[in-house]
């Protein structure tokens, strides 16, 4: 593989990890069903990925949790729940797709890239829901996820087709928001 090809498929998963950070089922059936067409190659070991299967569990699961999403209070329960699963499905989808160095150096990345930026995103998105709740109740969240739907699958489809652009933005916006997250500590400890 050329640095050019690495480079992109860096990016594809960097960009698919954050909207993992969202919605994660969704860039694994994307994954899975772009490897069911022959669009992309699975690193050794992630062959199981490219089976009807596997998109089929992965399709369910999606849309059991777009809908479970939209109900105030078990939004919060997917939030819980997304601490560990988001990061797991970033370093799945940054793992599976490096096919070209040495499996651990593949994984170690995978849990870095894949699995840091699934959870920054994770975090982000969870604060933004406990804000909307408390502000509103819970009323907004229904409105909050459709957006959050729509960005994930925009964001999945981009970031297959335009990697770099797609990528660069949530490299950016990781980097923006642990310095937010950074700041908002400091802020906290020097008040106490």
């Amino acid at each position: 593989m050329e640095i050019a090809e690495f480079i992109s498929i860096i990016f594809i998963a960097i960009s698919l990890s954050a909207c993992a950070g969202i919605r994660a089922f969704i860039p694994p059936l994307a994954i899975s069903i772009l490897a069911l067409a022959g669009k992309i190659q699975l690193a050794q070991g992630f062959e199981w990925m490219a089976s009807w299967e596997v998109a089929t569990i992965f399709g369910v699961a999606a849309l059991l949790e777009l809908v479970a999403d939209k109900f105030p209070g078990v939004d919060n329960l997917l939030d819980a729940a997304g601490l560990v699963i988001k990061p797991v499905a970033g370093a799945l989808l940054t793992t599976s797709l490096i096919t070209s160095i040495d499996p651990v150096l593949a994984l170690a990345l995978g849990i870095i890239l894949g699995g840091g930026i699934a959870g920054t995103v994770h975090l982000a998105k969870t604060k933004l829901r406990l804000a909307s709740t408390a502000f509103t109740g819970g009323l907004a969240n229904t409105t909050v996820s459709v957006i959050e739907d729509g960005v994930v699958i925009g964001g999945t489809v981009l970031g297959y087709l335009v990697p770099l652009l797609v990528g660069a933005l949530a490299i950016i916006g990781a980097v923006f928001l642990l310095r937010l997250v950074f700041h908002r500590r400091r802020q906290n400890e020097a008040q106490v």
